[in-house]
């Protein structure tokens, strides 16, 4: 899938983070093998979130509302949404309510999310001026990487991408998709050599994030 990536990921990246293209970007990511409805759903989900409301299934697909049930309960089994006692949805597609690691603050309103490659893909994916928060994994400290207009700043920070989940991208994917301070960090907590993943730089994680939320691009307001 190397040739369905962007030149800045083929040959932007610096010395020895091409690692044949990062990873592989395509839909597998954040929506492989999804019905049509589970599809649907996430959007749906996504704006949601993104306005602050924790919606049930029935409610963000009125229309279908037994196949938007099923859909949930899928995307809960894969890890690909969160719910509470209610059947709300608490966390889908990247955003979620609960207080984790990684978040970006738009406007000065913190959006929380699953891992440090949502924090920058959903900002890349939505042209937004952001600023992303996070912590290496291996020093401790906390980390900030600004993003203007979707596009990240000048930083030394590389994000770690584990690769694409086989069954559950919360357990499998998000616990351990982070950002470090620089590729030494990295290297000192992960053999990339060994394990089964991708060292990325800022650029080419905000264009595997424009890949992985195309679908909400064009969908979210982002002005409120």
């Amino acid at each position: 899938m190397a040739d369905d990536l962007p030149d800045t990921i083929r040959d932007g990246a610096p010395p020895g983070l091409r690692d044949d293209a990062c990873c592989e970007a395509d839909d597998g990511l954040r929506r492989g093998g999804l019905s049509e409805v589970a599809a649907a759903l996430a959007t749906a989900g996504f704006a949601a979130r993104w306005h602050g409301r924790a919606l049930t299934p029935a409610e963000l697909l009125p229309a279908n509302i037994e196949q938007a049930l099923e859909g949930a309960a899928m995307l809960v089994a894969q890890g690909r949404a969160e719910v509470d006692e209610a059947g709300r949805v608490l966390g889908i597609h990247g955003l979620t309510l609960r207080n984790t690691r990684h978040r970006f603050d738009v406007a000065g309103r913190p959006r929380n999310t699953w891992c440090a490659f949502d924090s920058v893909g959903i900002p890349a994916a939505l042209r937004l001026d952001a600023v992303v928060r996070t912590d290496c994994p291996a020093c401790g400290v906390g980390m900030t990487v600004e993003i203007g207009a979707g596009t990240p700043r000048g930083s030394d920070a590389v994000l770690w991408l584990p690769r694409a989940p086989a069954a559950n991208l919360l357990a499998e994917f998000c616990s351990s998709a982070d950002l470090f301070c620089n590729v030494d960090h990295l290297h000192s907590r992960i053999d990339a050599d060994r394990a089964p993943g991708r060292v990325c730089d800022l650029a080419a994680a905000a264009a595997l994030g424009r890949t992985a939320w195309a679908d909400v691009a064009d969908v979210v307001d982002t002005s409120r």
